[in-house]
C-alpha cells in the first residue's frame, strides 16, 4: 500500500515537472485587490516577497520601498485611479487597482446622507468606492439641487436622480382621500314702519278694442298710509364633499367630477352661449417611503358650486375654494390643507328723512334690516397605502353591481366601495370595542 502512494506522488510531480512554463503560471491564479486612498494619505503593503514590481499610470501614488525592503509605501498623489503589479518569488501576480480621492469614503457617505435627510424616497447605494444618489423626486428644482449636491464630491458620487417615478415605486398605490367640509349659517330681520317712497301721483290707464267695442280702465292710487314691517328668517346649511384618489408612488392622478351650465346670453341682434363649469377638480402627486414611512403629497384641488342670481342678471354666480400645497407627513396622519371662517353683518336703516333718525321714536318713521352670515370649512387630506385585501377583485365588483341593482333611492345604503381610509375605519372599530 505505501509503495502505492509513492508511486502516485511520484506521477504527481512528474506530471508537475514536464508542464510547460505557461501552465505552471496558469496554476498560479493571478490575484486582484482595490485599495483606496484619500490625496495625502499613506498606506503600507508588504513588500518581504515581491521579486519585481510596476505602476501604472504616474502621478496618481508615489510607491516606494523602505530601506529594510520589507514594506512598500503608497502615497497618494492627486484623486485618479492607477494600477500597482506586484510579482512575487513564487509566479503569483497581484494587481492592485488604486483609487485616489479627495475625501475619505466614510466621510461623504455620512455628509451626503445628512444633505439628503429632507428627502422621500432617495437612496444613496455605494458600489465599490463610488456612491449614487438613486430615486426620484416630483420638480425640476429638487433634481437640481440633488445634481448640486452631487457635485460636490466630483468622482465619488453620481446623481442618478429624476423626475417621476422610478421602477421600484411603482409597485407601491397610494390613496389620497380628501374631505371638503363646509357650515353655512344665516339670519335675517326686518323690524319697524314701512312708509310709501312716493306720496299722491297715482297712474290712470284705458284701452279700447275696436273690433269688440270694448274697453278697460285702470287706476291706481299711491297708497300714503304706513305699513307694519315684521320678518325674520333663519338658515343653516352643511356641505360635505368626499374626493378618492388612488396612483402609484410617484405618478400624478387627475380626478375631474362636475359640469357645465349653459345659458342664453342676449348682446344686441345676436345671442351667445355662456358656459359656466362647477365641480371638483383634483391633481395630486404622492410619493412613499417605504423605509421610513414618509409621505410627500403635491396637491392642487378646486372645488366650485353654483349660487343664486344676483342682483339684475340671470345668470348665477359660481362658489369656489382652492387649494394648492407641497406637504409632507408620516403614513396615518391627516392634516387640514386650508381652513377659513367667514362673518358678516349688514344693517340698513330705510324710512322718513329726518323723522327716521330721531333718537327712540326713529323706529316709528322708518324700517330696519339686518342681516348675518357665517361661513366656516376646510379641507382634509388623509393619505393611506392600499394593501392585499381578503376578498378578490371579482368579488369585490359583483357586490358592488348587486348594490347598483337593489338601489332604490337611499344613497346612504348604497356602498359600492368604503367611504372612509382604511386607519380611519381600524380607529373607529377600536374604540366601539
Amino acid at each position: 500500500m505505501t509503495t502505492l502512494r509513492l508511486a502516485l506522488v511520484a506521477l504527481v510531480v512528474a506530471l508537475l515537472l514536464s508542464a510547460p512554463r505557461g501552465a505552471r503560471a496558469e496554476a498560479t491564479s493571478a490575484v486582484n485587490l482595490e485599495l483606496s486612498l484619500v490625496a495625502g494619505e499613506n498606506k503600507t503593503i508588504t513588500a518581504s516577497d515581491v521579486a519585481s514590481y510596476s505602476v501604472g499610470a504616474g502621478g496618481v501614488v508615489d510607491v516606494k520601498l523602505t530601506p529594510d525592503q520589507r514594506n512598500f509605501i503608497v502615497l497618494g498623489m492627486r484623486p485618479g485611479t492607477t494600477s500597482l503589479l506586484l510579482i512575487k518569488k513564487n509566479g503569483v501576480e497581484v494587481n492592485y487597482t488604486i483609487t485616489v480621492f479627495n475625501r475619505a469614503p466614510s466621510s461623504v457617505e455620512t455628509e451626503v446622507a445628512q444633505l439628503l435627510g429632507g428627502y422621500t424616497g432617495l437612496r444613496l447605494r455605494r458600489v465599490g468606492s463610488r456612491f449614487f444618489i438613486e430615486g426620484g423626486v416630483s420638480t425640476d428644482a429638487d433634481a437640481k439641487r440633488v445634481q448640486l449636491i452631487a457635485s460636490l464630491y466630483p468622482g465619488q458620487v453620481e446623481s442618478l436622480v429624476v423626475v417621476g417615478s422610478v421602477g421600484a415605486e411603482h409597485t407601491i398605490n397610494v390613496r389620497v382621500d380628501f374631505y371638503f367640509v363646509q357650515y353655512d349659517k344665516s339670519s335675517n330681520s326686518n323690524i319697524g314702519i314701512a312708509w310709501p317712497g312716493r306720496f299722491g301721483g297715482g297712474t290712470v290707464g284705458a284701452t279700447f278694442d275696436i273690433l269688440a267695442r270694448t274697453g278697460t280702465a285702470t287706476a291706481t292710487v299711491a297708497q300714503p298710509l304706513p305699513a307694519l314691517d315684521l320678518a325674520a328668517t333663519n338658515g343653516w346649511a352643511k356641505v360635505l364633499k368626499h374626493s378618492t384618489v388612488i396612483t402609484t408612488s410617484g405618478s400624478e392622478a387627475v380626478f375631474e367630477n362636475g359640469g357645465e351650465q349653459n345659458f342664453a346670453v342676449a348682446s344686441g341682434l345676436t345671442g351667445t352661449i355662456q358656459a359656466i363649469p362647477y365641480g371638483t377638480n383634483v391633481n395630486v402627486l404622492p410619493r412613499y417611503d417605504a423605509v421610513t414611512r414618509d409621505l410627500e403629497v403635491k396637491v392642487e384641488a378646486r372645488v366650485s358650486d353654483l349660487t343664486a342670481p344676483a342682483g339684475t342678471t340671470s345668470l348665477p354666480g359660481r362658489k369656489t375654494s382652492k387649494v394648492a400645497t407641497f406637504v409632507h407627513l408620516k403614513l396615518g396622519q391627516a392634516i387640514v390643507l386650508s381652513g377659513i371662517r367667514t362673518s358678516s353683518v349688514t344693517r340698513s336703516a330705510t324710512g322718513l328723512p329726518l323723522l327716521s333718525e330721531i333718537p327712540l321714536l326713529g323706529p316709528l318713521f322708518g324700517g330696519h334690516t339686518a342681516s348675518t352670515t357665517e361661513v366656516e370649512g376646510a379641507v382634509f387630506i388623509i393619505p393611506s397605502i392600499v394593501e392585499g385585501t381578503r376578498r378578490r377583485s371579482f368579488d369585490m365588483v359583483g357586490e358592488a353591481m348587486k348594490q347598483y341593482d337593489d338601489y332604490t333611492g337611499d344613497i346612504d345604503e348604497a356602498k359600492s366601495y368604503e367611504h372612509t381610509p382604511p386607519d380611519y375605519v381600524k380607529e373607529r372599530e377600536i374604540k366601539v370595542k
